[in-house]
């Protein structure tokens, strides 16, 4: 896939972790890409800064969000950021594409999952009322390159305990539930390629996964397995090779030179 140079494309949250491999993906199509991130703009502070950045946008992928922190922190993360910036599209009567990072969280009753289905409506209201193309990716586990340990991601958190010689810490009643992984440049790739889809409806609400299924128990053993310089060229050439490949290298990326 090959996008016009002549696109411009807006990020919020370019600088988190899946807004920044979007990024990466868009900077090499040599689009015109445009940013609003904190410190400098804040979602939550709508203005002619956020103006500005909307105006002459061809598609804008709002990755913007807040996993953790109070749960007015959370709340507001998705749902106030999401009514700033469509309540300013509104009002410049603009048409940009919408892309929305949602989570499979959305499904269930946590706070994070609930702020996330609360701006999804929002964004279906806004589709239909305005006849305005909106896409919803609901994401699966994402994990890769550049993700915080500790935060949201526990193959970021066992990448790190294990390339720093921690011990990795498994809660026992967790041990065999299992997950769904997915490469974090597998999914940067796949939502890029939204910008030149054409749907039959302007709202469109997609699940991203993947065929990776393991448990936490599981998980956590694989990623202890890849000091063992023998059993990981074993494990590299199995058929699950280039899932282990791309865990393997989210390890090495957590690793001190």
């Amino acid at each position: 896939m090959k996008l016009s140079k002549n696109l411009k494309i807006g990020i919020t949250g370019s600088q988190g972790f899946i807004g920044g491999h979007i990024a990466v993906v868009l900077k090499n199509q040599g689009v015109k890409l445009s940013f609003f991130d904190l410190p400098k703009n804040d979602l939550l502070k709508p203005g002619k800064n956020l103006e500005n950045f909307i105006k002459d946008k061809d598609a804008i992928f709002h990755t913007a969000a807040v996993n953790r922190g109070t749960d007015t922190e959370i709340i507001v993360g998705s749902v106030v950021s999401t009514y700033n910036l469509i309540s300013a599209i509104e009002k410049l009567k603009k048409r940009p594409k919408l892309i929305f990072l949602s989570s499979i969280q959305a499904e269930t009753e946590t706070l994070y999952g609930k702020s996330k289905r609360l701006a999804e409506i929002m964004l279906e209201d806004f589709s239909k009322k305005n006849k305005i193309p909106v896409v919803i990716f609901r994401l699966t586990n994402v994990f890769g390159e550049g993700c915080k340990p500790f935060y949201n991601s526990v193959v970021a958190t066992f990448c790190y305990q294990a390339a720093n010689g921690k011990e990795l810490t498994v809660n026992p009643e967790s041990r065999n539930k299992k997950i769904n992984l997915i490469y974090v440049k597998n999914v940067a790739s796949e939502i890029v390629k939204e910008i030149s889809c054409r749907r039959n409806n302007n709202f469109y609400l997609k699940n991203i996964n993947s065929k990776n299924e393991i448990s936490i128990g599981d998980l956590a053993k694989l990623i202890q397995s890849f000091k063992n310089q023998q059993k990981l060229k074993s494990l590299l050439a199995g058929k699950q090779g280039k899932f282990y490949k791309d865990l393997y290298k989210t390890y090495l990326s957590y690793v001190e030179k």
